[in-house]
């Protein structure tokens, strides 16, 4: 029986192929293939049908699939074992069944590693699509997609840029960024002292004061200067006659190996090791899994801390025989709760073979996969080990004049049993106790007294992040990384020092959220709904039932808010006081080019000056002195003077952004103006670069096929193309200083099958070239553009608004023509 098996990704298909050999073909989907097109493509009138599209650029990979399946007897789907990848087997499956060919008998095949033994055995065994997965999967796809598309709308309405949206899981992710940013701006240290004494017998080390005057020392016990003073006096005297060790006791401590890693665990591992981002650690995660000619570790994505029971015995064996019978502890590492849907179903993440240590696989590996491996191969082996045992040693020390005065406490470890430390190597503490007994005299040396203040909670990093969505059940493990790559993306948070910030742009639209929509982006909704989507995993609930509690619900109450909420509301003046030498207001906003402070009332229609608020301030937090520093710094600086017509070239912080001038108003003539770059700065700027933005439009040569000219150029949205009277987008990260003319006639041609001279991410607007000129439509209304307006400078807003006055199509019958006869 010829058959034909399906996998994601080519290295995958490429080593199974190896494994089946004659008699199969192997093929990859290379992820998902089909997605919801932008328009209607959920109907909540017919049981929330959904319609698919093949997704652009799958097109070949559909037609192979297709072609292949025509001439097999089988097709087994062996895409991954969780529920994006039951989905992408059931649209394959749905495609095939769709086509009009003979059709082949289709199966599904799961297994979690790719080793020849569990591939065989899979294909060999084949089931079916689990089409309570491939439920759940349309729903949160359905639910993800229903938010965003009738929540974002509205963020582009009421706040500056375009680059806005409302997410199921992101806006609470983002709420929880915002609210710790609250906690650290609200918190208020407290001081509190700590006393010592310095020590000395077989050695020198502190003991800390643990009791005074017959009460237990806290932590604030001394929390002014003034107290611990006080208490250091009578102290001093009393410890200078001399300390007695007066109690030492001595205590076992075992310490357990933590249970293998499941996905979350290993992104805070990977994080808080490496320095590893979660979209990081996955991806060396998967290059691990599929690699080329066989896995090294199991499926990457799950819920479980459980190794699979055929694994064991070798994981066991192999304890013993790199480190002893004596250091093997036989451990079954349970989940704590029962599975509810497949990525909880199968084992933890381990190697696929044990007896592959670190060492015999470094020479194959990249630097960053042999550090996860190793974490993965020492996590694993550990697991199965005894428990590392440790002695404590506790003394306590009095002064020998007056014994109920003070008690200092001293306490080290020594490790008596290293038991799973041998396989992780981790660094514990590992001192022998100073050899003293009980009564003997000790040397005192001096107080030690040291002022402290509370710290503020701690921004969020990678591991923290993880490890409270988790807590709150916001999100899966497998979505963290994206969930915090959108933020990023959307600019709604920053990474520094390797801590996420809220910008001041995330803090407006996560207040807006909060305000008027809290009920849907707070933890409890958020879990509450991730355990639906799990209950239909399991068969408990219908797609149907869940989808309806949140449909209609949602565009009610966007329509409310739509109804009431302006800009102003939601993006309101701060106001900071009054200019010390003008006397007119100051107020902190955000602007369409950022935060910044401005001197006069843009709701009186004053005549405004402002300055942008620096990298490290924030519009929530600027105070007014600050503010008047910003707004009296000079605004240009001239760098020197153009070598061609003499004028000078300036550096200046204009409305819409840092950007070069050629002129100055001053000589009569009108200045030119080139906007900076994201990646350059009014401080850095030198005059040899402000030249290079000066010598743009630069023509790159000329279009073959039309001949006309093409040209590399910066608008407000950054680098663009411009042929003929044409404008095209570049590529992200374009560099018009550097691109060539074969990558700008790339760039050209793709941009011509979107019909369109601007489009805006998460959005069916865009302004297209017609017949009469150029023109907004959303597809279901058009709107003209004011001749006064150039198409490239409109923003989402500006669109919309466009959009709002414009009349509605007319839907009119079109007349007959008359005939004579």
């Amino acid at each position: 029986m010829s058959k034909l098996v399906i996998v994601e990704s080519p290295a995958k298909a490429k080593t199974i192929q190896k494994y089946l050999g004659g008699g199969y073909a192997v093929l990859p989907t290379i992820g998902h293939i089909r997605e919801l097109p932008k328009k209607d493509a959920i109907d909540p009138s017919n049981g929330y049908s959904m319609k698919y599209i093949v997704s652009p650029g799958k097109e070949d990979a559909v037609k192979k699939i297709k072609d292949e399946a025509k001439n097999v007897e089988q097709v087994i789907l062996a895409t991954d074992p969780d529920r994006e990848g039951e989905a992408i087997a059931w649209h394959v499956a749905d495609i095939i069944s769709n086509a009009k060919f003979e059709q082949p008998e289709i199966k599904r095949a799961v297994f979690y590693e790719i080793s020849e033994k569990a591939v065989k055995a899979a294909v060999n065994s084949p089931g079916e699509i689990a089409m309570d997965l491939v439920q759940s999967q349309e729903t949160r796809r359905a639910l993800d997609r229903h938010f965003g598309f009738t929540l974002s709308p509205l963020l582009w309405r009421l706040f500056p840029s375009n680059n806005h949206s409302a997410g199921r899981v992101q806006s609470p992710a983002l709420r929880m960024i915002v609210e710790r940013e609250r906690e650290i701006e609200a918190f208020v240290p407290q001081e509190y002292w700590t006393i010592s004494a310095k020590l000395e017998k077989d050695g020198e080390y502190e003991a800390k004061l643990s009791v005074f005057k017959q009460e237990p020392v806290k932590k604030f016990t001394f929390d002014s200067t003034t107290l611990v003073e006080e208490a250091s006096k009578g102290l001093e005297e009393q410890c200078k006659k001399g300390l007695i060790a007066k109690s030492i006791s001595k205590k076992t401590i075992k310490r357990s190996p933590r249970e293998p890693f499941r996905t979350s665990v290993l992104q805070q591992q990977a994080s808080n090791r490496f320095g590893f981002t979660p979209k990081r650690t996955m991806q060396i995660a998967q290059s691990l899994y599929a690699r080329e000619g066989g896995g090294l570790i199991t499926y990457i994505r799950t819920d479980s801390i459980e190794i699979d029971e055929g694994k064991v015995p070798a994981v066991r064996s192999q304890v013993t025989s790199m480190f002893g019978k004596d250091f093997v502890q036989p451990r079954n590492f349970k989940n704590k709760k029962e599975a509810k849907n497949i990525q909880e179903a199968h084992g933890a993440i381990t190697p696929v073979d044990i007896s592959l240590v670190p060492a015999d696989v470094k020479k194959i590996l990249k630097d960053d996969e042999f550090k996860l491996y190793r974490l993965i191969w020492q996590r694993t082996i550990a697991s199965q080990m005894k428990d590392a045992i440790f002695e404590r040693t506790s003394i306590e020390f009095v002064p020998t004049g007056d014994e109920s005065l003070a008690t200092f406490s001293f306490s080290d470890q020594e490790l008596i049993f290293s038991g799973y430390l041998e396989a992780t190597q981790e660094e514990v503490t590992n001192n022998k106790p100073p050899l003293i007994n009980e009564n003997d005299a000790i040397g005192f040396k001096e107080l030690v007294k040291i002022q402290h203040f509370t710290d503020p909670p701690p921004r969020y990093n990678d591991a923290s992040m993880i490890k409270a969505l988790e807590e709150k059940g916001i999100g899966r493990p497998s979505t963290y990384a994206d969930i915090l790559s959108k933020l990023t993306d959307r600019k709604y948070i920053w990474l520094k020092q390797k801590r996420y910030e809220p910008s001041d742009m995330g803090r407006l639209v996560s207040n807006f959220l909060n305000e008027r929509f809290g009920g849907y982006i707070s933890d409890e909704f958020t879990s509450n709904m991730e355990n639906n989507l799990d209950e239909i995993s399991s068969g408990q609930r219908s797609k149907q039932d869940v989808l309806n509690a949140f449909w209609s619900p949602l565009i009610d109450a966007v329509d409310e808010v739509s109804g009431v909420v302006t800009r102003k509301d939601v993006n309101p003046q701060r106001p900071l006081g009054s200019h010390p030498e003008t006397g007119r207001p100051v107020f902190a906003r955000m602007t369409k080019n950022g935060p910044a402070v401005q001197v006069g009332d843009m709701e009186k229609d004053e005549k405004l000056e402002w300055a942008a608020i620096k990298e490290g301030q924030s519009l929530f937090s600027i105070n007014l002195e600050t503010a008047c520093e910003l707004l009296n710094k000079p605004s240009e600086n001239i760098l020197g003077y153009h070598p061609e017509t003499n004028e000078p070239v300036i550096v200046r912080e204009a409305r819409y952004g840092p950007t070069v001038q050629l002129g100055s108003k001053d000589d009569g003539n009108k200045p030119r103006y080139v906007g900076l770059l994201k990646t350059d700065t009014i401080e850095e700027m030198t005059f040899e670069r402000a030249l290079d933005y000066l010598s743009l439009p630069k023509e790159l040569g000329v279009d073959p096929d039309s001949g006309e000219k093409i040209l590399v150029t910066i608008g407000p949205y950054g680098p663009y193309y411009k042929r003929g009277s044409k404008n095209f987008r570049g590529r992200k990260g374009l560099d018009p200083f550097s691109v060539g003319l074969e990558e700008a006639l790339s760039s050209i041609s793709s941009s011509k099958g979107s019909g369109a001279l601007k489009a805006f991410d998460d959005s069916p607007v865009k302004i297209v070239d017609g017949r009469w000129g150029a023109y907004v439509t959303d597809g279901k209304k058009n709107a003209s553009i004011p001749k006064d307006k150039d198409p490239e400078s409109l923003e989402l807003q500006d669109c919309l608004e466009l959009l709002e006055k414009a009349p509605a199509k007319k839907r009119g019958k079109r007349k007959s023509k008359k005939t004579t006869k």
